[in-house]
């Protein structure tokens, strides 16, 4: 862990973080966590999250994996309307046995990047809920040294911005095989019969994979990517878990009448 300055500010936005901080042992010294009262509350608004290629066969079983923007950024799908997370219910619980994206199982801790070749430096949500002087957990022993559980959560930002590092050179693959295409997703209204858009991103072209030189294809297998490629095809199927979570969610919160 490269420790920050106690004055040294945090730029730039991190979706989920409020108030990310450098983590320093001399200001966060009495620093630590305790149970959150509603552990999943920082989710509930968040209606897809980055994902890890490492993480897209798991993925594949719960929630579509899609490509956004120029520089397709692979996210898994949790909702179909902004501020609206499908798996969070009202009193702020996960929906049971359904995995957590690694991008939330690290919250509160992030990293923040010092430039080319240096380490870069752990920061903590200093307002996330159950963070605070006199935790359960402390951050730092009588020694100013990272305790246990703080030196979990430093592995985990760690091997988190090594999945990411491996992401990034798998969609830049992608992208220099030309592989992406865009998508849609449609919702028939089964009262008046007409589809409605409801959500556009991109995916990875079955036909353009199929007609890649033999050579190519098995180079793609030996990169390990071939596995990450058809997982996400496959998670595609997940967004009919996905409409049909959200016309439940419709229907529990339409007015009720008499």
């Amino acid at each position: 862990m490269a420790d920050a300055p106690a004055t040294e500010p945090l730029t730039g936005q991190v979706p989920l973080y409020k108030r990310p901080e450098p983590l320093n042992k001399e200001k966060h010294r009495k620093f630590g966590m305790s149970p959150p009262k509603e552990p999943f509350a920082f989710l509930k608004e968040s209606h897809f999250l980055p994902a890890i290629v490492g993480e897209f066969m798991q993925y594949a079983g719960f929630f579509p994996v899609i490509f956004l923007g120029e520089k397709r950024l692979p996210v898994v799908v949790m909702g179909l309307n902004r501020g609206e997370n499908l798996f969070i219910d009202a009193e702020g619980n996960y929906e049971v046995d359904t995995m957590l994206p690694a991008f939330a199982r690290r919250y509160p801790f992030v990293s923040a990047s010092n430039g080319p070749d240096q380490p870069s430096t752990v920061c903590i949500d200093v307002e996330a809920d159950g963070i605070g002087e006199g935790a359960q957990l402390p951050f730092f022993d009588d020694n100013g040294e990272p305790t246990e559980a703080l030196q979990q959560a430093i592995d985990f930002v760690s091997a988190f911005d090594a999945d990411a590092r491996s992401t990034e050179m798998f969609v830049q693959r992608m992208l220099d095989l030309d592989l992406f295409e865009p998508k849609d997703v449609t919702l028939k209204d089964n009262t008046t019969g007409e589809s409605k858009k409801v959500a556009e991103y991109f995916g990875i072209s079955e036909e353009k994979l199929g007609k890649l030189p033999t050579e190519t294809y098995l180079k793609l297998r030996d990169e390990g990517y071939l596995g990450p490629i058809y997982a996400h095809l496959i998670s595609l199927s997940r967004w009919d878990r996905i409409l049909n979570k959200a016309i439940r969610r419709q229907q529990a919160n339409a007015p009720k009448t008499n």
